[in-house]
């Protein structure tokens, strides 16, 4: 982990462990949901513009593409219907209608969202909705072909209709590999590493946090042999989740050497604390 993250890591370990400590102030628990909206508003704004934008790219054109689909689907269907041998391909073909339909639904939806010139962010539930419809395409097309495949007798009638499958489904997967970590499509590769990057950020955050409350109590005992008349309370809020940091690196973390964590608190203690701060927390833990 680069310097540059881990110090990111730790100012927003520092920034929930003040608020999770403020008198009358929620549960950790309580506040961790509000914390991350807070600490990564602005970032997962501007990914899921990005994700908003990606998915209208790869929508392009699909409007003919579904319409023709539409068509060749519409004029097959009654003899699927008429044929109680292709009750299966009827019934298939029904489903991947409604789904087309439903899909394109959806990226009609995030359009206008994104058409919207109200400086409101883009919610996720907008992507994500486009995302999971498009799941549950890709599975009513893969029903097709194997209920098609079933049929060789259908498939001169049904070749050119799914040829116009086909090619919606390479759409379905360029719009899959947005959010697929598996994904092997470059296009949006960009955008899945962003998304792992802010669930990197969280995950290692939140582990850091744990651990330091899991160990507060001998944290701050460990404090009071150093500080003259210890208590939580009487030290700055700042400062004292600066201290429980630190002390918890210098004291149960073997990776770090003891003067990069020292350093690294009180350039932090001089970025959110007092004028004091920093002075203050060097010379506790250079005693600790």
């Amino acid at each position: 982990m680069t310097i540059l993250k881990r110090r990111n890591i730790r100012e927003a370990a520092i920034q929930f462990l003040y608020l999770a400590d403020l008198e009358d102030g929620p549960e950790a628990a309580e506040m961790e949901q509000a914390f991350w909206q807070m600490i990564q508003e602005s970032s997962l704004n501007k990914l899921n513009l990005a994700k908003s934008k990606a998915i209208l790219h790869v929508a392009q054109g699909r409007g003919s593409r579904t319409l023709k689909f539409e068509q060749l689907a519409s004029a097959i269907q009654p003899e699927l219907k008429a044929s109680p041998a292709a009750h299966a391909l009827h019934t298939s073909l029904k489903q991947l209608f409604a789904q087309e339909n439903k899909l394109s639904a959806q990226i009609d939806t995030l359009q206008s969202i994104i058409q919207n010139k109200s400086s409101k962010p883009i919610p996720d539930i907008a992507i994500k909705e486009v995302i999971e419809v498009n799941h549950d395409l890709m599975q009513a097309r893969s029903t097709w072909t194997e209920k098609s495949s079933n049929h060789p007798d259908w498939t001169v009638k049904l070749e050119a209709l799914n040829a116009t499958i086909a090619h919606l489904a390479r759409s379905s997967q360029r719009l899959a590999s947005i959010e697929d970590p598996e994904s092997t499509i470059v296009d949006f590769a960009h955008l899945r590493a962003s998304s792992a990057e802010l669930s990197t950020f969280r995950r290692e955050t939140q582990k850091l946090v744990c651990q330091i409350l899991e160990h507060k109590e001998k944290i701050d005992a460990d404090l009071a042999k150093v500080i003259e008349n210890y208590a939580p309370e009487r030290v700055d809020p700042v400062d004292r989740a600066i201290l429980r940091l630190a002390s918890y690196e210098l004291q149960m973390s073997d990776d770090i050497p003891r003067a990069v964590t020292i350093n690294e608190a009180i350039e932090i203690a001089k970025k959110f604390g007092t004028s004091d701060s920093s002075r203050f927390i060097n010379g506790i833990l250079d005693a600790l």
